[in-house]
């Protein structure tokens, strides 16, 4: 019994010394990897660099002025026109990166208890001809309504320029506590 304790504790203390010692040889090997850029000529690598590099198409000028027209509402309801005005900036934000297939950053703008997984694919999915390396244009969003009085649905329509395949998606934003529009759906 008291080997099945003092084995682990062991172990887990052994390791622990360890951690100097690995993060010694990663500093020195870090070292090590800038004197030889230096003498190479090859810039070193680093996070910010690498993040840089977009994995997504951009939208075009035409494509962010025609999902702007979309988010211009004027309703009836002057609650509705309020609150969708408030939550524009995160509505633009994820509807084009949804536009373009890139979700990359998007989870900022999900709910608590919400996750990026737990929604549906890019609307690019629906559409079979459209290329991939183009953003769709958001031909409308419609269907609005006020949940509650802290909660919108709307549906947004997908244009691929290239092919006219069209895609439709239906999404929930819900104002949080500290007045932040999130995503639930």
């Amino acid at each position: 019994m008291k080997t099945r304790i003092l084995t682990p504790l062991i172990a887990t203390l052994a390791l622990a010394g360890c951690a100097d010692t690995l993060k010694d040889v990663n500093q020195g090997l870090a070292g090590l990897n800038q004197s030889l850029a230096a003498v190479t000529g090859t810039p070193v690598p680093t996070a910010q660099r690498m993040a840089i590099a977009p994995r997504a198409p951009q939208p075009t000028a035409e494509q962010q002025a025609a999902l702007m027209r979309a988010l211009q509402a004027n309703f009836a309801d002057k609650r509705l026109t309020a609150a969708v005005a408030e939550a524009t900036p995160n509505i633009k934000a994820v509807i084009e990166k949804r536009a373009c297939g890139a979700m990359d950053g998007a989870g900022i703008y999900s709910a608590p208890g919400k996750n990026w997984g737990d929604f549906f694919p890019s609307p690019m999915v629906a559409t079979r001809y459209h290329n991939r390396g183009a953003c769709m244009t958001v031909a409308r969003i419609h269907g609005w309504q006020m949940q509650a009085m802290n909660a919108l649905s709307f549906e947004v329509i997908y244009l691929a320029d290239d092919s006219g395949e069209s895609a439709k998606q239906a999404h929930e934003v819900v104002k949080q506590p500290d007045g932040a529009w999130m995503f639930t759906h």
